[in-house]
């Protein structure tokens, strides 16, 4: 017989022996392994338990070999449904996905407009706003139905990027305006100055980083999109 002790989660079977003259009878006990039971195979003795070592392994669903000074117990690997429940996949689903590229596309309209009011520099100032709101509001409204139609972990993530896309194209919409209404020569009439903008270039990279995320229907992410 042997003795076992719990560990944590985990159940050890200790080697031990019957101790000589007793003070207490025995009495047998049941055995529970994760809701397995195995009726009277736990021996107790003086405040202490002792079993069979095969009996445990049979509940526990182990396997027990004997090699010489060692008893080796090995216990049965997780499920994979466990596995997955533990580590959910990052796909998209499929309604999100189209819904999410139907967005990235209208904000790539927007940014196209902002770029040609740059090009057209003061003498866009009188119909500017209107002109680049029309876009704004076109990108918010399939924004929220990308947002709507967002199901999954994976699906919220991604959900996440294009707000931050959005954020960043409104921002330099805003600052775009703001520098053609102040009659900045420089920056309204020489394009390339615009070109170079930090911003610009960090919506772009997103832009192009969610198309391919989208169409590859994983989740993954990029620090353009923050």
């Amino acid at each position: 017989m042997h003795r076992f002790q719990s560990v944590g989660c985990v159940t050890v079977i200790l080697i031990g022996q019957l101790v000589v003259g007793q003070t207490a009878p025995a009495k047998k006990t049941t055995l529970v392994v994760n809701g397995h039971t195995a009726p009277g195979v736990v021996l107790q003795v003086d405040g202490r338990s002792y079993m069979d070592i095969e009996a445990f392994a049979q509940t526990a669903g182990a396997t027990v070999s004997l090699e010489p000074g060692k008893v080796i117990v090995t216990l049965a690997a997780p499920e994979a449904s466990t596995q997955a429940a533990t580590h959910p996949t990052p796909n998209l689903t499929r309604e999100f996905a189209q819904a999410a590229i139907a967005a990235v596309s209208d904000m790539r309209e927007w940014r196209g407009a902002v770029s040609s009011s740059i090009r057209y520099g003061v003498a866009a100032g009188n119909w500017l706003a209107p002109f680049l709101q029309e876009y704004q509001t076109r990108s918010y409204k399939s924004l929220s139905e990308a947002t709507l139609a967002a199901k999954t972990g994976a699906d919220q993530k991604a959900v996440d990027l294009l707000k931050n896309e959005f954020s960043n194209l409104k921002q330099w919409d805003s600052q775009t305006q703001s520098t053609i209404q102040s009659l900045n020569a420089e920056a309204t009439v020489n394009p390339a100055a615009a070109e170079a903008d930090p911003l610009r270039i960090k919506i772009s990279d997103c832009s192009h980083f969610l198309d391919s995320m989208l169409v590859s229907g994983e989740f993954a992410d990029d620090p353009n999109c923050h």
